[in-house]
């Protein structure tokens, strides 16, 4: 079945200009499609940009499945956010202000699940966006799934508890340990990356404040995140102010986001999308799935 579902944000929003980290989400136009997994199938939901309006689509076997998607569509798209306190607490703000009179309408693209954000992020430690990328792709291609529109699904918990299947789609052996080890306690349910209460997790080697916090932002919506310890926004925030990049130190990259509480990962956003190599940190992705 077929469910159809108009949404009119609270503050205005755009359509993606990127699949953004790890590339599943499909675009086209003012069209983002993306393949949900529902139990044990996958579900397509889709939104196209028209005015003010959001309009959803998704194909299901059932109205439930259906509903489900449309409701992580609307959590990837962060259509439910009123960014209004945002953007009235920061823009007279000398640098974050111009950022944002550049693109009002930006909002962080999230993950349909928990674990995904998290792997993802397990990833992307200490290497750089394109060799993630490749990684990931290597990973979905292995062990996701694919929707018969050629949307990805990315893998389940169990897929990724593999040591040597992680090596082998080329993750540094510390890393694969550290995922493989947080797959398999999601997969036997001894921890929820999606729960609020994260001291199991943060206790698993190799996953420390970074990625948590990506977790956070990415995979459970939460803005008040700490972004610390990431060079690549730290130099996409020298960019912004016009200062060499490698030279902003942590503490005064720190101070700058503190500012902005409890919005931090937000403003965070804002400096990717206009600092990163003169054009957002993804928004010429080399792990765009449509270039595979």
């Amino acid at each position: 079945m077929t469910l159809d579902e108009t949404v009119e944000p609270a503050w205005p929003s755009e359509p993606p200009r990127s699949p953004g980290p790890g590339g599943l989400l499909r675009l086209s136009g003012n069209v983002a499609r993306r393949a949900i997994r529902v139990g044990d199938a996958v579900v397509l939901a889709e939104a196209a940009w028209r005015g003010d309006e959001v309009l959803l689509r998704a194909q299901a076997h059932t109205e439930a499945a259906a509903r489900f998607a449309l409701e992580r569509m609307r959590f990837v798209l962060a259509l439910d956010d009123d960014l209004a306190p945002f953007h009235r607490a920061h823009r007279a703000d000398p640098v974050l202000g111009r950022l944002l009179r550049a693109r009002p309408a930006l909002r962080v693209l999230r993950k349909p699940e928990a674990l995904e954000a998290l792997a993802w992020a397990i990833v992307e430690q200490l290497i750089d966006t394109q060799q993630a990328g490749n990684i990931v792709w290597a990973l979905t291609r292995r062990f996701g799934t694919r929707h018969p529109s050629g949307a990805w699904v990315a893998p389940p918990p169990a897929a990724l508890a593999n040591t040597a299947a992680l090596e082998a789609a080329g993750l540094a052996p510390v890393r694969a340990r550290t995922l493989a080890r947080v797959a398999r306690e999601v997969a036997l349910g001894r921890i929820d990356p999606g729960a609020a209460d994260q001291r199991a997790l943060a206790a698993v080697p190799g996953v420390g404040e970074w990625t948590l916090a990506h977790l956070n932002l990415f995979g459970r919506g939460v803005y008040d995140v700490p972004l610390r310890r990431d060079v690549g926004m730290r130099n996409a925030y020298a960019r912004v102010i016009g200062v060499r990049t490698g030279s902003v130190g942590e503490a005064e990259f720190e101070a700058f986001l503190e500012r902005f509480a409890p919005w931090q990962g937000l403003a965070a956003m804002h400096v990717v999308a206009a600092g990163w190599r003169g054009g957002g940190r993804w928004s010429q992705s080399p792990h765009d799935l449509r270039r595979r």
